[in-house]
């Protein structure tokens, strides 16, 4: 039996588009500006770019136009080999220097093969129930069937594609008693963000994906996720946006909608949890939405770039992606029973180069990175899946929501993050599969505290 081939550094795909369409991108890229970005962002360090722009005996008849094309070339040539994540740098690269069109080249890869601009799970001919319940029985569904046969469920929150009005219906479920804050909580090393307003506290966007066209998949249970968190950033001040079952189009025009918002503009803090079916091709992950469409995740992540949610800018911005990044089950490792060096050694892909770290000049810019005060919170790591009751709901949302009831009023949110992902880790389903909860700091670089309940204006 031969297995199939790990790919290491770029996906092979990846370096394939740009080497198709390498003429097309020099064409559409001024090499001054990617050249300098590229060295900014450590995407190149400047000894690669001075072996890029080395053409040595080859440029001697070249004239100074030519020159610049063949470094031009070479220059993403360069970048194909720069590992797993170059790709996407090479998009942020391009993205920061206005090159949108080479940006759209970029991002069309994933539709090469597709014919539709997206993947769809049944297309990809996966037959499989929820990845993400745990082993317990489901309750009678309390959902209707709709004109092609899928299960819909009956509870309403905001409309999509309808005005932009917060959600102020009652919920059900466990009420939490959130401990509230006797003062504003600040930090005098790192700084804090300022939360202490009392009517822009902040803005929750909650979209929770139960229903798909393949009935089997419903995610039983995750309308417990959703009057869990409802309920506690009620408790928290924060005006909420609440949504169900959207397709990916619904999707991102609600999105476009509320970080455009006054409510956006006037808000401290912003909050967005996507809950939904997950999925990790390749290096990347991918959700899918109410239609069966699937998309990467970092199209996501990009609608938080401060050219895209100028309101957001410099305000914390906290998402929150609990669903599956794979199909494996975690059963963890048994306690002093360890792979030898070698074997795990094994198992580990080299990158072609790593990337390399250079000292950092003082800034007199006036412009701000392209996605930054943010952080970006899984229920997993990449290639596993995530639990969920059938009953009582998720485990890391519901984990998360007794943590942020508990600690939030003395407490920053990423300690609270850790806390959560702790006792995550603790918990185990009846055939003895676990969870690891992950967050990235995206220049998150002051404290947050929620201070519930106590405010100065």
């Amino acid at each position: 039996m031969q297995h199939s081939r790990r790919e290491i550094g770029m996906l092979q795909k990846h370096r394939d588009h740009i080497n198709e369409h390498l003429d097309e991108l020099v064409k559409c890229t001024n090499y001054t500006r990617i050249r300098e970005e590229c060295v900014r962002i450590n995407l190149l360090s400047p000894d690669m770019l001075r072996n890029v722009e080395d053409l040595s005996g080859a440029g001697f008849n070249m004239s100074k136009e030519d020159s610049q094309l063949e470094q031009h070339r070479r220059l993403l040539i360069k970048i194909t080999k720069r590992g797993p994540a170059a790709y996407n740098q090479l998009i942020t690269v391009l993205r920061n220097v206005g090159s949108l069109q080479a940006v759209k080249l970029l991002e069309d890869v994933s539709e090469q093969n597709s014919g539709s601009p997206f993947i769809s799970i049944n297309e990809r001919k996966i037959t499989r129930k929820s990845a993400d319940i745990v082993d317990t029985p489901s309750p009678s569904p309390t959902a209707t069937a709709d004109r092609n046969g899928a299960c819909v469920s009956k509870r309403e929150y905001n409309e999509a594609g309808g005005p932009l009005i917060p959600y102020t219906e009652p919920v059900d479920g466990q009420k939490r008693d959130v401990k509230k804050s006797d003062r504003v909580h600040t930090d005098e090393v790192v700084g804090t963000y300022n939360m202490q307003s009392q009517h822009y506290r902040g803005v929750l966007l909650m979209i929770n994906i139960i229903d798909f066209p393949d009935t089997e998949r419903k995610r039983n249970g995750a309308e417990v996720d959703s009057d869990s968190l409802i309920h506690l950033f009620r408790e928290m001040g924060f005006t909420i946006f609440a949504y169900n079952n959207m397709n990916q189009e619904q999707f991102f025009d609600t999105l476009g909608k509320v970080t455009s918002s006054k409510y956006a503009q006037q808000t401290e803090c912003f909050v967005m949890v996507l809950m939904t079916h997950g999925e990790r091709v390749g290096e990347m992950d991918k959700v899918e939405f109410g239609d069966g469409s699937v998309v990467d995740v970092h199209k996501i992540k990009n609608y938080f770039q401060a050219s895209v949610s100028p309101y957001l800018v410099h305000k914390p911005k906290v998402l929150i992606f609990p669903f599956c990044r794979g199909r494996e089950a975690d059963l963890g490792q048994r306690i002093n029973h360890f792979d030898s060096i070698g074997t795990a050694a094994s198992r580990l892909s080299r990158q072609e180069e790593t990337v390399v770290e250079t000292e950092g000049r003082p800034s007199t810019y006036t412009n701000v990175p392209s996605l930054s005060d943010t952080l970006v919170c899984y229920a997993s790591t990449p290639g596993y899946v995530t639990h969920r009751d059938a009953e009582s709901g998720s485990w890391y949302i519901q984990t998360f929501c007794d943590m942020m009831a508990d600690h939030a009023h003395n407490t920053p949110v990423e300690d609270i993050l850790k806390k959560t992902n702790e006792l995550v880790g603790h918990m185990r389903t009846s055939k003895g599969s676990m969870q690891t909860g992950s967050f990235d700091n995206l220049g998150f670089n002051k404290k947050l505290y929620f201070n519930p309940g106590f405010y100065t204006e």
